[in-house]
């Protein structure tokens, strides 16, 4: 274990030469953008999917005065939400009443989904005319998003592990994903039949993450992810998909 942890420390100081070469922001710091922007003048906010994670960790404008919703079916992740209001439900139905929202905003859930066109139909009965659905991604376009669509949950489940016991990495338990809703194309299409209009949609890149228990294959990975920041005609294949849909 202590090999391998030497290991992750010496590919994690490798991150460094992607964010001295890259050209595009951080692929997070693009969505709390997209984020800040739809949350400042919203009163009521609804954090769909997101487990134990506080939502003044994704935004950066104050939160005072604002309703936070935190809404995920995992009642025990739940539970670990600093959020006040509390909502223990799947994106389908959320018992809520009609446009009682301004913003929805969804980090890491689309992969998740089963049924997008239901969790966006649901999305738009809530919102306010108006209102934002605003979400970050993996892209299925991407290697690693083909990688994780095409291996088995319990391979997953087990490789997280090893990356929280060597590099204490924060990754959330894996659930099962479907990425249903993870193309620049798919968006557009679920979006459009469930009465959204696209305001921004953008594909991201970021460090590897899920190589760094292998070198010589976590360096190999780092040139890929310069080479997908540098050629705009390699755009569909980026790593991450963030976005912004209005309820129409």
């Amino acid at each position: 274990m202590d090999i391998a942890r030497k290991i992750v420390g010496l590919n994690s100081k490798t991150n460094e030469l992607y964010y001295r070469f890259s050209d595009h922001a951080h692929y997070w710091k693009v969505y709390q953008g997209i984020v800040d922007e739809a949350v400042a003048p919203a009163t009521d906010i609804i954090h769909l999917g997101c487990g134990p994670l506080w939502f003044g960790k994704v935004a950066t404008v104050p939160l005072d005065g604002k309703t936070i919703y935190a809404v995920d079916p995992d009642e025990e992740a739940l539970a670990r939400n600093p959020a006040q209001r509390h909502i223990c439900a799947f994106g389908e139905s959320i018992p809520l009443p009609d446009g009682c929202a301004d913003v929805i905003a969804a980090d890491h859930l689309l992969e998740h989904l089963e049924r997008p066109e239901a969790v966006l139909r649901e999305a738009h009965r809530l919102l306010r005319p108006g209102g934002r659905f605003v979400f970050t991604a993996p892209n299925l376009l991407s290697y690693s998003g083909l990688a994780t669509h095409l291996t088995p949950h319990w391979f997953h489940t087990l490789y997280v592990g090893l990356l929280r016991g060597t590099s204490g990495s924060d990754n959330a338990k894996p659930y099962p994903t479907y990425f249903r809703m993870n193309t620049v194309w798919a968006v557009k299409r679920l979006a459009k039949a469930a009465g959204f209009r696209v305001d921004k949609l953008a594909t991201g890149v970021d460090h590897p993450s899920y190589t760094v228990l292998i070198p010589g294959l976590h360096q190999a990975a780092l040139a890929l992810h310069l080479v997908l920041d540098k050629v705009e005609a390699l755009a569909p294949f980026r790593i991450t998909l963030t976005g912004s849909l209005v309820r129409e």
